[in-house]
């Protein structure tokens, strides 16, 4: 009997592989495929009872444009 399907993410922000450092504080994926003239549509939902995203996580807003 064949194995089921898994599904399994990588979550990379701002170039660097953080897969590890938030898989145990993901609670769940979704992937939303649009229609071809549509952006997709990705969801990750995470809890922060260690506080990592409200801190040193925090995405940080680029002033310059992203230059």
């Amino acid at each position: 009997m064949p194995l089921p399907r898994r599904a399994f993410v990588i979550i990379e922000y701002n170039g660097r592989d953080i897969t590890q450092e938030v898989s145990s504080t993901l609670l769940n994926f979704i992937y939303t495929d649009r229609a071809s003239n549509e952006a997709d549509e990705i969801q990750l939902n995470c809890h922060d009872r260690e506080n990592r995203w409200i801190s040193t996580w925090y995405p940080k807003v680029r002033v310059d444009g992203g230059r």
